[in-house]
């Protein structure tokens, strides 16, 4: 009777095992490498966007330089000491009396 007993009980437990962990296991494994994919695909992305914005910021700050060069090689060549001696170089004849125009009454037009 215990022998039975023994195969009844251990058939019970092999139908009662309906459900299987295998497919389970097999799509939480498949998603893993799915995110794990994705997940390298966006740090690939950003590394190579933080590689670009370095660039970008070297060539600004080189921009900015030469802009600052630029501007001071403009004042530099308006200034009177560079201006003066290309003047002279002009045959311009010099100014020597300045007369101004002064209204006696100040005038309003009316409509």
């Amino acid at each position: 009777m215990k022998i039975k007993n023994k195969n009844n009980m251990q058939t019970k437990r092999q139908n009662k095992k309906i459900f299987s962990w295998r497919p389970i296991n097999t799509l939480l494994g498949i998603a893993c490498l799915a995110f794990g994919f994705v997940y390298l695909i966006g740090m690939n992305d950003l590394t190579v966007k933080g590689f670009v914005l370095n660039d970008l910021k070297s060539q600004a700050s080189i921009l900015a330089e030469e802009n600052q060069d630029l501007q001071t090689r403009s004042l530099t060549l308006q200034s009177y000491t560079a201006l003066s001696p290309r003047l002279q170089n002009l045959n311009m004849v010099q100014v020597e009396d300045v007369a101004y125009f002064s209204p006696q009454a100040s005038v309003v037009a009316k409509k």
